[in-house]
């Protein structure tokens, strides 16, 4: 039994890494997707945009909350940034396929052209929008 317990650090980071992999792939089938059923949870002036962006955090996450007042300034200046929290708008969050925070899901006129996971540069996100 303990000839078998050196393999356990190596099959924990397999499936680490095979969760990261699920979620970069989930995010990636969501691109060019037409936005339906959406009625009730998002604004239709978000979906009639010709360029969104949503932003997707959470609470417990330490890069989100390094990034609020970056999110806060950029959210003042453009009005095609929009902030959900992902718990609080979760089947929001689970119908644009949004696994992980922070994710920004960029729209086009209602359809999504790209997903992006993870913390991202003001100047990066300045040309999203």
């Amino acid at each position: 039994m303990s000839e078998y317990l050196i393999y356990l650090p190596f099959v924990l980071i397999a499936l680490i890494t095979l969760m990261q992999l699920f979620i970069f792939f989930s995010a990636r089938r969501m691109r060019g997707r037409t936005l339906s059923g959406l009625e009730g949870l998002l604004d239709s002036a978000w979906l009639e945009q010709e360029r969104a962006v949503l932003y997707f955090s959470s609470a417990y996450c330490g890069p989100c909350k390094s990034m609020a007042p970056m999110i806060e300034k950029l959210a003042s200046e453009h009005d095609n940034l929009a902030k959900f929290d992902a718990i609080e708008h979760a089947e929001l969050a689970k119908k644009l396929g949004v696994r992980a925070a922070p994710t920004f899901v960029q729209l086009a006129r209602g359809r999504v052209e790209k997903v992006y996971l993870g913390a991202m540069s003001e100047s990066k996100l300045r040309q999203l929008l």
